[in-house]
């Protein structure tokens, strides 16, 4: 069964992209509507990524030359990632015969992408802070990063439902088609020079 798009008058002001990530990662699928659709909402969300990405280029020329091709991969990837990500939900979108919902899902999903970050950084320094031994192990924070990232599946699974109006299984295909496209990447960035391992950088492996 589709659910029905939320109703509700978003909030006026500044704070509407902060509230409706917060609602959105609580499960209220009012939040959606705290997101104006359009390609200028869109590009706004994207800017972040892009301007991390840029200034992590540019710190690239400051490192030693055998450093600098990995480097630049690792910074290319956090961006190449989500850019990945929004074909393939556009395709979807397409496909499923959401296309007019898509530029607003797109900003939602964007902007809802560092939630699982900001997690992320707050964990750890809570471990830091109350469990400093285990904060050393690899083996916890790996654990925190799995949990967050199934965290971050839920999430995206959640955006895609109420942002394009999907039944539970669509979402479920999109999330699906969406997380495989990524891991491809990064299997292909493993298997060819300079073997870049993404999945060690998130799981904070050795």
């Amino acid at each position: 069964m589709t659910p029905d798009r939320p109703t509700g008058i978003p909030p006026i002001g500044g704070m509407s992209i902060p509230l409706g990530v917060w609602l959105l990662g609580r499960g209220r699928a009012l939040g959606i509507n705290c997101f104006s659709p359009g390609v200028q909402p869109l590009m706004a969300a994207l800017a972040p990524t892009i301007a991390i990405t840029l200034i992590e280029l540019i710190s690239v020329f400051l490192l030693p030359a055998d450093q600098r091709e990995l480097q630049a991969i690792r910074a290319l990837v956090q961006l190449v990632c989500p850019l990945l990500q929004l074909v393939v939900s556009e395709r979807y979108a397409v496909f499923v015969g959401r296309k007019g919902l898509w530029t607003r899902y797109a900003t939602a999903s964007l902007w809802c992408a560092w939630l699982p970050v900001i997690m992320m950084i707050m964990a750890e320094g809570i471990m830091r802070i109350i469990m400093p031994a285990a904060a050393s192990s690899s083996a916890a924070l790996a654990g925190v990063a799995v949990g967050v990232w199934l965290y971050s599946l839920w999430l995206t699974w959640y955006v895609t439902r109420v942002g394009l109006v999907m039944t539970a299984w669509q979402s479920v295909i999109m999330t699906v088609l969406q997380t495989v496209s990524v891991f491809l990447l990064i299997g292909l960035l493993l298997l060819v020079p300079p073997h870049y391992n993404a999945i060690a950088d998130l799981f904070g492996a050795p």
